[in-house]
């Protein structure tokens, strides 16, 4: 391994719980607390979302990967496996945003997402995961600290200072996107070589395969859902984004290679890849229905009227 690959791979131990922390507490900077007891009150929606992320995707995705264990390298299997147990992604409230999706119908499933996994993984992961150590209660601790104290203290800073809550919230976005960059550069950087061969091999595929499993999951549990969604392609794209936070997270607890890694940013990207289009199309036509005008701020879901 060269000197450059090699802060490349010691980077990665500080831009995975960086991102982390900062996505989680700006996420409780910008959900109110009501967005929590409102989705908590309508049990339809949320035993349909949690069926999608922790019964659908990662049973029927685990068997897939089983399946096609033979075609995978190293240990890329379980890197996916990892990644389908973990839901509740941060990012997706700014593709919501994009797709315009009121905002509501996204903090609210996605928080449930995030209680889920953090207690979910713990108690399945290790069990799916068949050559690979990964101890449930270090898993827990982790999750704990470095995604729900984050985000609880959001909410609370939220509830105390509200005048100054935006403010911090940019801030912790602003910290979360470039520990994004960072975490991406350092993962993939580092490991160039299993990149170049996971890219010439049907891993790929493998991974468009199970986005669009995830895609007609989330849809379907928007079908089912509840009152309290009224766009059933939310759920889709809380789903499809699969959590990368908390994923890498339970990755640096077991004894796997760096493979584990580069398959979790794999199936991030290749879902990002796939889910931006969908939402730019989604919110534009949903925009000119709505009379809005568009601009490349109000498309990218950064400037413009409020969905709410």
């Amino acid at each position: 391994m060269s000197t450059i690959e090699a802060l490349l791979a010691d980077l990665i131990h500080v831009s995975v719980p960086a991102f982390a922390i900062a996505s989680m507490l700006s996420m409780g900077l910008r959900t109110p607390l009501r967005a929590f007891r409102q989705q908590l009150r309508d049990r339809r929606t949320v035993l349909a979302v949690l069926g999608a992320n922790f019964v659908v995707v990662p049973a029927v995705g685990t068997l897939l990967i089983w399946l096609l264990e033979g075609i995978l390298p190293h240990q890329t299997g379980s890197g996916f496996i990892i990644a389908l147990c973990a839901a509740g992604a941060p990012f997706v409230l700014q593709l919501g945003a994009m797709a315009r999706v009121p905002y509501s119908e996204i903090a609210g499933p996605m928080a449930v997402l995030l209680l889920g996994s953090i207690v979910f993984m713990p108690l399945v992961v290790p069990s799916l995961l068949q050559h690979v150590a990964v101890d449930g209660w270090a898993v827990a601790r982790l999750l704990l600290g470095t995604m729900l104290s984050p985000m609880i203290a959001g909410i609370v800073i939220a509830a105390v200072w509200p005048r100054r809550a935006d403010l911090i919230a940019r801030i912790a976005g602003g910290v979360a996107a470039v520990s994004a960059v960072l975490l991406f550069l350092s993962g993939l950087g580092a490991n160039t070589g299993l990149v170049l061969q996971l890219l010439l091999s049907p891993v790929l595929l493998v991974a468009v395969g199970l986005v669009v499993l995830a895609f007609v999951a989330g849809r379907l549990s928007g079908d089912l859902a509840g009152d309290t969604l009224t766009l059933s392609d939310g759920p889709a794209i809380l789903t499809s984004q699969r959590n990368i936070a908390a994923a890498l997270l339970v990755a640096r607890t077991g004894n796997g290679d760096s493979s584990i890694v580069v398959a979790i940013l794999l199936l991030s990207a290749v879902g990002f890849v796939m889910l931006v289009p969908y939402t730019l199309a989604s919110g534009l036509i949903r925009r000119r229905r709505a009379g809005e005008k568009t601009s490349v701020g109000v498309l990218l879901g950064v400037v413009g009227p409020k969905t709410d």
